[in-house]
């Protein structure tokens, strides 16, 4: 889709994640006929959005002017959730489509200093969230992480058995950027992108999705992370501040493998949950002989309201896409079209534990 080609700068600058990498664009299929018939929602009346070349409501006063796109989904978010709900993501939007970035220091710590490009207005700044556990999703997965330990040594037991069922298996960075600062042998394996779980890794890692899902983590996206022997990831910033960083700790090297944000620095300990915020300037180190695992999730900054959270999805599903925008029928059922998307997504990683159920 031309569109989206023009708009590609921008999705990767509002979704960029906590991997450097942002995952693939999840084009769900909110216009199309993805979402089965039996559980269709009942047709509404279209959609109509306000008319406007600009952002509008409480966002217009501090905001500069939108381009055409931006503005159609400017619109259609004050439509859909409300303007004055939803004033602090338009702004965040509207500063994004000029181009503009926030940089706050914080301190004379070389490392305190906040970096974003997808920045929302009014959101508390702490390099650490601690202690994690204080949410209770953190402390129902340390509570259960040997599910996770187990479940990604079967897989890596067999590499070449993960490689070929897997998809996009351990992917490394997606541009130069992310490259320099995390360097060539960080990777990835997705199983989350932006509340829709991947059809094909989700079935290889059931127990841990499922885990995930009944924690009611306020899941952004899900990945394990591996960070090979003897390496170390620059200072640098993940440039959005809506969204926290949570690590769990599956297979660590014992007191070897640090990570410091802002000017406080922990080390990574099997079974243990941190949560931190990388939009502070944050670098990581492995001294081991060995490679590091987590699973780290991208979740919501936790004083973003729920209306605050569906606009920040739809913003995400307009540029994963476009079309959206010109279907004033997919608009008008938008909430439940995501949640049966939602819905839907999880089916693979049920059928797979269903599955191994009965083989018990």
């Amino acid at each position: 889709c031309p569109m989206v080609a023009a708009w590609t700068p921008l999705l990767l600058a509002w979704t960029a994640g906590a991997a450097g990498t942002p995952l693939a664009a999840s084009r769900v299929g909110l216009t199309r006929g993805a979402i089965p018939r039996r559980v269709a929602p009942t047709h509404r009346a279209p959609l109509v959005l306000a008319t406007a070349t600009a952002n509008t409501g409480a966002a217009a006063a501090t905001s500069p002017p939108l381009s055409t796109f931006a503005a159609r989904v400017d619109a259609a978010t004050a439509t859909l959730f409300g303007a004055e709900p939803t004033a602090r993501v338009r702004r965040a939007w509207a500063r994004l489509d000029a181009g503009e970035e926030h940089e706050s220091v914080l301190s004379d710590h070389p490392l305190m200093i906040q970096r974003a490009s997808s920045y929302i207005d009014g959101l508390s700044v702490h390099p650490w969230h601690e202690p994690a556990t204080k949410h209770k999703w953190a402390k129902k997965l340390e509570a259960s992480w040997t599910v996770v330990r187990d479940e990604l040594k079967s897989a890596l037991a067999d590499e070449d058995a993960l490689h070929a069922l897997g998809n996009n298996v351990w992917a490394g960075a997606k541009n130069q950027t992310s490259a320099s600062a995390y360097g060539q042998d960080w990777r990835t394996l997705a199983l989350c992108d932006r509340t829709v779980w991947d059809e094909t890794n989700s079935a290889l890692f059931p127990r841990t999705c499922e885990l995930l899902h009944k924690a009611k983590v306020p899941l952004v996206e899900a990945f394990f992370a591996k960070m090979p022997p003897r390496s170390v990831i620059g200072p640098h910033s993940d440039m959005c501040n809506f969204a926290l960083t949570a690590h769990l700790g599956v297979q660590v090297p014992e007191n070897k493998c640090h990570l410091s944000v802002g000017d406080g620095t922990r080390t990574w300990a099997d079974g243990r949950a941190m949560l931190f915020d990388t939009s502070v300037l944050h670098e990581a180190r492995n001294d081991a002989d060995e490679t590091r695992y987590i699973l780290m999730m991208r979740v919501y900054h936790p004083e973003l309201s729920g209306v605050e959270r569906k606009a920040l999805q739809f913003i995400f599903d307009c540029l994963d896409e476009p079309e959206l925008l010109a279907d004033p029928i997919a608009l008008a059922e938008y909430p439940e079209r995501r949640a049966m998307v939602e819905a839907a997504s999880r089916q693979s990683w049920e059928r797979a534990l269903d599955g191994a159920r009965r083989r018990r």
